[in-house]
């Protein structure tokens, strides 16, 4: 097993979702039983180490070499149609829970947002699961074992467009990828914000903040 695949095996979720058959829905299994499946979730509930682009169309394994990009850690290819995951592992993993930074979350979604359109990979992968590189079903194809900071991924990219556009109200049916999480927290704030003002009566200062009531 070469490094970058046991990279992925040791920050697997303890039990994540897994899957042969993406028709018949997906289970949560004990991580030495969710290995032996075609399809596994990659990243646990709180952190995201993996970034994951879902290209359909042959020849996907050189999807990055043609929109100019990082190369992955390794590629996932289906034997039959040669549609491929293309996988990026991140160090340090961003924190998604509660507690995460705004900051961060809101980088690595602008950086996810740039290289899906560079890829011309799928804006509808929601990124929960990804072929695992494990599984004969694929034909995988392992580049490296270096993890990538946020800031060597977008040396490859333009993001002012992208952070102008997410800028824009955007709702969070209307988003995509980790662009959904932002979204979210968006809608959520501006639901706070609202909620406060209509039980204590008083008017949002936006350069203050909520005033107390």
């Amino acid at each position: 097993m070469s490094s970058a695949a046991e990279q992925f095996v040791n920050y697997l979720p303890t039990r994540p979702y897994c899957t042969d058959d993406l028709s018949s829905g997906l289970q949560i299994r004990p991580r030495g039983t969710a290995i032996k499946k075609a399809y596994i979730q990659q990243n646990g509930p709180g952190i995201l180490r993996w970034l994951v682009f879902d290209v359909d169309r042959p020849g996907a394994a050189l999807a990055w070499e043609q929109g100019d990009l990082a190369p992955p850690n390794f590629v996932a290819v289906n034997r039959e149609n040669a549609h491929a995951h293309l996988v990026y592992l991140l160090s340090p993993g961003v924190c998604k829970t509660a507690a995460a930074r705004e900051k961060p979350l809101r980088y690595v979604a602008a950086i996810e947002r740039a290289m899906t359109t560079r890829l011309g990979a799928d804006r509808g992968y929601a990124g929960l699961i990804t072929k695992n590189p494990l599984h004969p079903r694929w034909r995988v194809w392992e580049i490296h074992d270096h993890p990538y900071a946020l800031g060597e991924l977008a040396e490859y990219l333009d993001l002012r467009a992208v952070r102008g556009a997410a800028n824009d109200s955007v709702m969070p049916a209307e988003a995509h990828g980790l662009g959904r999480n932002c979204a979210l927290f968006d809608a959520g704030r501006i639901w706070a914000y609202s909620a406060v003002r209509d039980h204590c009566g008083v008017q949002m200062d936006r350069s203050c903040g909520i005033r107390s009531c």
